[in-house]
């Protein structure tokens, strides 16, 4: 009896943590495009996918936070929009992003 609440105590917390993992699309349009396009780029621990102005990454982020995007704008160059899953930065935060731009 103890091994099979165990068991099931276990398989709750692995159907927990993968419910409440927050992997979204995130996609940043550049102020100005990339030279060429590129597979290689990695930010905030993951890999971007870039070409002409706009890179996408997927990461595990609910929402639009400036910090991320100023780290991406660091990578990558000023940014017009950064996206995650549907939250988008408004211009403020835009604004606050790219004064980490290269």
């Amino acid at each position: 009896m103890r091994l099979q609440t165990l068991v099931v105590g276990f398989a709750f917390a692995l159907t927990a943590t993968t419910a409440f993992a927050a992997y979204n699309n995130v996609v940043v349009k550049l102020k100005t495009p990339v030279a060429e396009a590129s597979d290689s780029v990695i930010v905030l621990g993951a890999a971007w996918s870039c070409a002409g102005d706009t890179c996408t990454s997927v990461l595990d982020r609910k929402s639009a936070q400036v910090r991320d995007c100023r780290q991406v704008a660091k990578a990558l160059g000023p940014v017009a929009s950064f996206t995650v899953g549907s939250s988008s930065l408004d211009e403020a935060g835009i604004q606050a992003c790219n004064t980490a731009a290269k």
